[in-house]
Parts: C-alpha cells; structure tokens; sequence
C-alpha cells in the first residue's frame, strides 16, 4: 500500500513538472515600423485629411507603450528533452498622437484614440539548464491578433469667427484644448474604426531564475486594414453658455486607408506559478 501511494505521489510531480503556467508584465514595450511613424492630418474645410500619400496610415505611437501583459501555458515534451508545446496570450494597450498641420486659422483639440491588441498564438519553446536554478531559453509562435482602434475625437474652431473669446482666453494662449473650448462655435470631427484580425508571430529568448524570467520579444501582429467611418458635428454656444447645441452636418461617411502593420519589441517580467 506505501509503495503505490508513493508511485502515485511520483506520477503526480512528474505530471505537475510536464505543466506550467505563468503571468508576465511588460517592463517595457518599443513600437517599430509603420506603427511608430508619425501620424499628420492637415485640415480641408473642417476636413481633418492624413497628409502622407492621400490617405497612408501611420500608427503614431508613442515610444512607450502603457500597458502589456500575458499568460503562458507550456507543456514539457517527455520524449523531447527541452523542448516544449506552448500557448500564449497577451494584451497590448498602445497609445498614439496625431500632428494636426496646415490652416493656421484653425485651432485644434485632439482626443487621440488607441490601439489594442490580443495575440493568441500557439509555438514552442527550447529550454537548457545553466545552473540548478537557471536556464536559457528561447520560443516562436504563431496564432491571430484581435486589433481594436479607439475613436478619435478632433476639435476644430476658427480664431477669427470668436475673436472676443480668443482676447478672453489670452492668459491661456499657449494651451489649445483651453482655447478650444471658449470659442463661441466648433466642429467635432469623430473617427469610428472597425475591428480587424490578422496573423501574428513572435519570437523571445530570455533567463529564468527560479520562479522568475526576464525575456526580450518580437511581436510582428500582422497587416491589418484601417477602416471605418466618420461624422462631422457642428456645436453652438447654448443660452446657458454650454455646448449643448449639437447639429450633425456629415454622418456616416465611410474610409478605407492603406493597412497598419503593428510590430513592436517586448522587455518583459515572467512569474512561474
């Protein structure tokens, strides 16, 4: 009896070794490519147009990225040695700006939208022991990548049609969204995005100690289209002097831009559970 307690106890360290699990924060996320290219708009009769070949989209991205984190699950191939099965998933929060240029007559207040990601990729994973509690490894993967963009919202007002206003608001010359909002009369441009998917790769490498790793990623999430729809509303000054009077002058007008890959570099943090 002891000894098949103690033949289940072994088959059950060796099933929880062949699985693992873990969590992983980004320390640090760097877009590349189209998507960190700088994203300019000039204005056309209230008409915010992306200046860059008529219509190219660039994603606009900051350097940084706010928020990047993902799970793993690994499956340890017995017959394989140190190579392992592996899926991910992660999510990537990536915020943008828009360079609005062209008539100087106009001020502008931009709400920048943003973009999400959720790669889901499956791949494998090569692992070597350095010491007893350290290891070199290194992973590729492949799966989709959900992409989500977040409406952007564009304020434009003409100084020369509210130029009381503009006297008043001379102690704040220097801060447009102030500005912006004084003026007697505006337009509000919005962009609506559709969702898209495409196909998404990455590659890593990287040191674990312990229950803790510290790896460098590659994420390629693919060529996917931008496109969507627009209105255009025109905001008057109420009686009780609040923008409450709303007139929508364009609606659902629809765009279709050239495709945004979406490529960046991953330092990130592991925590093996």
């Amino acid at each position: 009896m002891g000894g098949a307690m103690a033949q289940d106890k072994t088959t059950n360290d060796e099933q929880s070794k062949r699985f693992e699990f873990s969590l992983h924060l980004g320390l640090r996320n760097i877009p590349v490519g189209p998507l960190a290219d700088n994203l300019v708009m000039e204005l056309d009769d209230y008409k915010p147009v992306y200046s860059d070949h008529y219509g190219r989209y660039r994603g606009g991205a900051y350097n940084f990225c706010h928020l990047s984190f993902g799970m793993k699950l690994k499956y340890n191939l017995r017959d394989a040695g140190r190579w392992a099965v592996i899926a991910t998933a992660d999510r990537f929060y990536i915020t943008n700006s828009v360079e609005v240029e062209g008539n100087e007559t106009y001020i502008t207040y931009t709400k920048n939208g943003g973009y999400i990601n959720v790669p889901m990729m499956v791949g494998v994973n090569y692992n070597k022991h350095l010491t007893t509690n350290m290891s070199f490894w290194t992973e590729a993967a492949i799966g989709l990548n959900y992409r989500r963009i977040k409406n952007r919202n564009i304020g434009i007002g003409r100084p020369e049609d509210n130029e009381e206003m503009l006297e008043k608001s001379a102690p704040a010359a220097e801060d447009l969204k102030w500005q912006f909002y004084t003026f007697n009369s505006k337009y509000i441009y919005v962009e609506t995005y559709d969702n898209a998917l495409s196909v998404a790769i990455q590659i890593g490498t990287g040191i674990k100690w312990k229950r803790l790793s510290l790896g460098l990623h590659y994420y390629n999430l693919g060529w996917a289209p931008v496109k969507g729809s627009y209105s255009i509303q025109s905001v008057e000054r109420n009686s009780d002097n609040n923008f409450k009077d709303y007139e929508t002058i364009v609606a659902d007008q629809h765009f279709n831009h050239e495709p945004l890959k979406t490529s960046l570099f991953v330092l990130r943090m592991g925590i093996h559970l």
